[in-house]
């Protein structure tokens, strides 16, 4: 006999039902619920387990995805290097022969050249700091670290904690 399939939300509805029929009965739990309770908690259990199992599933999907991905990066990155190969031998041909433009039937080759900046930021003093944040060249950015504000606030009552600090609360499965 093949059990009945029913929806998380039904057994829940049902839950529901159980507690009117327990309220209706003052309070008392007679045998006709009792047998109702054990099925509506048979079929909770067995529906757990089917959410369960799907989520092994999706988690193993998941982690092939991921290989998938580090399988397709790993490639990109090789032809990447690839091409980034054959570029660098050209600029060399063309600084060998002491060429700067060359010409074929299917492209105009030219040899350019461009500038690569980088600022040395432990050499900069908080004056020099301050000017190119007034000139708006740089911004001054507050990183907070979360787990240090976390360990400094968390025996803080409630009321007493900054305003400015939002703890949200979520519950969740843990599954043995």
């Amino acid at each position: 006999m093949k059990k009945d399939n029913k929806s998380l939300n039904t057994i829940l509805e049902s839950y529901q039902s159980l507690e009117m029929q327990i309220v209706e009965n003052d309070g008392v739990v007679d045998n006709d619920i009792e047998q109702l309770l054990d099925i509506n908690e048979s079929d909770l259990k067995d529906k757990l387990d089917g959410y369960q199992g799907f989520i092994k599933y999706l988690e193993g999907q998941v982690n092939y995805l991921k290989a998938m991905e580090a399988h397709y990066m790993k490639r990109r990155k090789a032809l990447e290097k690839s091409m980034q190969r054959c570029k660098d031998s050209m600029v060399r041909a063309f600084s060998i022969t002491d060429r700067k433009k060359i010409k074929t039937s299917n492209y105009n080759f030219t040899l350019c050249e461009s500038e690569s900046w980088t600022v040395d930021l432990d050499s900069i003093n908080n004056d020099v700091k301050n000017e190119l944040i007034d000139k708006g060249l740089a911004e001054s950015i507050l990183k907070l670290s979360m787990s240090n504000i976390k360990t400094e606030y968390k025996t803080v009552s409630e009321s007493d904690r900054p305003e400015w600090i939002d703890v949200k609360k979520n519950s969740y499965i843990r599954i043995s």
